[in-house]
């Protein structure tokens, strides 16, 4: 069994080996990346993203509960220290299981995509020693696949978080008036928005492939045009793929929570009413009793109320940064879906001929 040590050293264990499976791909494959192939270049800068990748995820399970910490100091989380500390420890329980699915699933979609790809002919005509090669690359994408699936699923047990709180009934409280612009749950949103980034790495990563595939040979005209015929589809599948795990990792949560601020401002109303009622009381007597318009504190105090009631957000992002990320995915997604509504286009043509 592992110990804390080991645990902590874990992240580093990761990139190093990242990193030396990235110089061992570019020494392989050198002469080919030098002649441009699309292939190899794909490969390397998958490498170099996993690099990336883990640098970053592996901080995710600590900020996730850094959140959750925050929102109890500050009463966002209504529960008790017990109640509290279970939520941890379950919370801890998913992470893990969903990690472990992860570790499992990827790896076996990847080998299944290359048995897809080079089955059959190719690979029987493909030389003995190129096999080998190829053999032990695949053991080393499949063990950063493992890598990538174990993050992924942690991820997605983080996304799900708000079906936990319903089941342990554990109620979010919205602060009205809270500087942070969305009613105290900014540390919520703050972490779905860090943990969209890294899921946004893969995203990003087939979305410039699919792009890339049909014309790097008019960029590179002597380089290999088979990369195109053989990876195209694969690619725009994990393409899909990525984009489930994103909608998974930040979309859901974020509706999740937008629901449940959206039903806590509307059952405020009645309060904004009361408020109202006393602040028309209070301004209307001033002129029934013949007296000096009353302009002290009772009625800014009310003022103030009702504003922070009324425009209470329904959304745990700050205005800023929900429009960044709104622009971001708009500008990477936008042309690979362009790219795979023609793939569909000409397997419907080619199916009608």
């Amino acid at each position: 069994m592992r110990g804390p040590h080991d645990k902590n050293r874990q992240p580093e264990v990761e990139c190093m080996f990242a990193c030396i499976s990235l110089l061992i791909v570019s020494a392989i494959h050198r002469d080919s990346l030098i002649a441009m192939d699309p292939a190899n270049w794909a490969s390397v800068s998958a490498w170099c993203l996993l690099i990336v990748g883990i640098v970053i995820a592996n901080r995710l399970g600590g900020r996730f509960e850094s959140m959750l910490e925050r929102l109890h100091k500050r009463n966002a989380i209504e529960a008790s220290q017990t109640q509290f500390d279970r939520l941890l420890e379950q919370t801890r329980k998913r992470a893990r299981n969903a990690a472990t699915a992860g570790s499992l699933i990827l790896p076996l979609l990847l080998i299944a995509s290359y048995a897809g790809v080079y089955a059959g002919e190719q690979w029987h005509s493909t030389p003995r020693i190129d096999r080998l090669w190829f053999v032990g690359e695949v053991m080393l994408e499949v063990i950063a696949a493992r890598l990538v699936g174990r993050y992924a699923g942690r991820g997605i047990a983080y996304g799900l978080f708000g079906r936990q709180l319903v089941k342990q009934r554990i109620r979010l409280t919205l602060i009205p008036g809270h500087s942070d612009s969305a009613a105290g749950l900014r540390p919520i949103g703050d972490y779905y928005f860090y943990q969209a980034t890294i899921t946004a790495l893969p995203v990003l990563f087939f979305a410039f492939w699919v792009l890339a595939m049909p014309n790097w040979t008019k960029i590179w005209p002597g380089s290999d045009s088979d990369f195109e015929a053989q990876w195209k589809n694969t690619y725009l599948i994990f393409f899909l793929v990525t984009i489930g795990i994103e909608l998974l990792t930040f979309a859901l949560p974020l509706w999740f929570f937008h629901q449940q601020m959206s039903a806590q401002k509307k059952q405020m109303q009645s309060r904004v009413d009361e408020l109202s009622a006393r602040l028309y009381r209070l301004q209307q007597s001033p002129a029934v009793e013949h007296h000096p318009f009353d302009d002290g504190p009772e009625r800014g105090d009310l003022i103030e109320q009702i504003a922070s009631l009324e425009n209470l957000p329904t959304w745990p992002l700050a205005p800023d940064v929900r429009q960044r990320f709104a622009w971001g995915n708009l500008a990477f997604l936008a042309s690979p879906a362009l790219q795979m509504s023609q793939t569909v286009l000409d397997a419907v043509k080619a199916a009608v001929i």
